[in-house]
């Protein structure tokens, strides 16, 4: 193969395939172990997020938590590796920053407040790969195997499973919150391949998105001087808050679920990820005794199926 044609194969192959490193047993054991903790942290994000819209806490005191802890962490390792951030392509830093930014968070914020927990958890990062790919293939060419188009598939129709029992009712609210969730998908598909192409490494990528953001939101509060509700919060659901959103989604879940890639692979790690849907809807189902309408759960094992499908793990090639 010449060298135009390597890296040619290489561009294409760089959105959806990650290539994991040589590990031992105890090493993709590791692996399996951080891909969990993502979806526990994910699961919590989602229910975190219904438990901010059923409080006195606002979504800007929600995004203080998610910003602003995390980078102020991140501050120093984004001013000492400014050079290499800026050397990325602006487009794809811009993707980064927003992608997952405050714009991605205000409207999952508002979404919650309007769909349950389990709709949320599926739609968001359910419908990612229908956009991931719809990107790959019409931008960069990307080749789409025969199982990935079954999965993709299946992903489409769980999410019109939601769409339709919820303009199936036009009266209420859910159908907002439905269109907000799938708009929040497309944000954090940009996210995703920004992240793949800029070549970010996983804490860098958290800095770009959190720092900005929280300079942003800070700006803002000293303009506006909004008022919080921190004292009308018991002091462990605020703890909670701010574990989960700070520390948890802000620098936990990006370093796990790189860590877990580069352990197991994307396919296998995706294919665990797909789970975050269940996960949520078992807690939001414990903690917040949600109930599941019949779409919605068969929109879930749809969804949750057909990412399976489209990772690549049943087709996977042996080595």
């Amino acid at each position: 193969m010449s060298a135009s044609a390597s890296i040619n194969a290489h561009s294409e192959a760089s959105l959806t395939r990650v290539t994991p490193i040589l590990s031992d047993s105890k090493q993709k054991l590791l692996g399996y172990g951080a891909a969990c903790l993502t979806v526990l942290i994910w699961s919590s994000y989602f229910l975190s997020l219904k438990f901010g819209a059923l409080s006195p806490l606002g979504i800007f005191d929600l995004a203080l938590f998610r910003f602003c802890i995390p980078g102020l962490i991140l501050t120093p390792l984004l001013i000492k590796r400014r050079h290499r951030i800026l050397a990325a392509p602006k487009l794809y830093l811009l993707g980064v920053m927003l992608g997952a930014g405050l714009p991605f968070f205000l409207l999952s914020a508002a979404a919650m407040g309007w769909a349950p927990v389990a709709d949320g958890s599926t739609l968001i990062p359910g419908a990612a790969p229908l956009f991931v790919t719809g990107m790959a293939v019409l931008i960069f060419k990307e080749p789409l195997s025969v199982w990935r188009r079954y999965g993709l598939l299946a992903v489409a129709v769980g999410a019109s499973c939601f769409l339709y029992s919820s303009l199936s009712n036009p009266s209420g609210d859910l159908w907002r919150g439905h269109v907000l969730f799938l708009f929040c998908s497309a944000m954090w598909a940009v996210f995703t391949i920004s992240v793949r192409q800029s070549g970010l490494k996983p804490l860098e990528a958290a800095a770009v998105v959190t720092t900005p953001n929280a300079a942003l939101l800070l700006i803002w509060a000293l303009w506006s001087q909004p008022e919080l509700a921190w004292s009308d919060m018991p002091m462990m659901e605020l703890t909670a808050q701010m574990l989960v959103q700070g520390i948890g989604v802000g620098l936990g879940a990006g370093f796990l679920y790189s860590f877990a890639i580069s352990r197991l692979g994307a396919e296998i790690t995706s294919a665990i990820g797909s789970m975050t849907p269940v996960c949520a809807t078992l807690l939001a189902a414990v903690m917040l005794q949600e109930s599941v309408e019949f779409a919605s759960l068969l929109g879930l094992g749809l969804v949750t199926s057909g990412v399976i499908c489209a990772s690549g793990l049943l087709n996977r090639e042996k080595a």
